[in-house]
């Protein structure tokens, strides 16, 4: 009877100690997790602080090249000089080109625009007209 005590508490001893060993790994490993969670996280708020900060500049650099374009204006007009076509800047006021085409060389309803000012978008656009009315 005292053998079957002993094996028993030698069983029991046995149990105890594998509990304790798992317990340990298992509170080591979660330590370990915690660790890096709490890595992952103050990384993650550095990026966020960076992507934030990105943001605000291109947010700065898009109001300023909106102002930029209030200021100087977009696109280039037409205009009659000395029988030719001449072209500006959007203010009418700066000669961008003056060009060899004739204005009473063109249709009439392109003359009249021109007389009045054809607005033009872009440098495509204007590169565009130059191409198919030049000689």
């Amino acid at each position: 009877m005292k053998r079957e005590c002993s094996i028993r508490f030698l069983l029991v001893v046995a149990a105890a100690a594998v509990a304790a060993g798992l317990l340990a790994g298992f509170f080591a490993g979660a330590k370990k997790s915690w660790d890096g969670y709490e890595e992952r996280i103050a990384l993650l708020q550095e990026q966020n602080g960076v992507l934030l900060a990105r943001q605000a500049l291109q947010k700065e650099e898009e109001n300023l090249a909106e102002s930029v374009k209030v200021i100087e204006p977009d696109g280039f007009v037409l205009l009659e000089e000395d029988g030719f076509v001449a072209v500006y800047r959007g203010d009418r006021k700066t000669r961008y080109m003056a060009t060899d085409i004739p204005v009473d060389a063109l249709p009439e309803d392109l003359q009249q625009e021109i007389r009045q000012g054809k607005q033009m978008e872009g440098e495509e656009q204007l590169y565009n007209f130059l191409e198919n009315y030049s000689s």
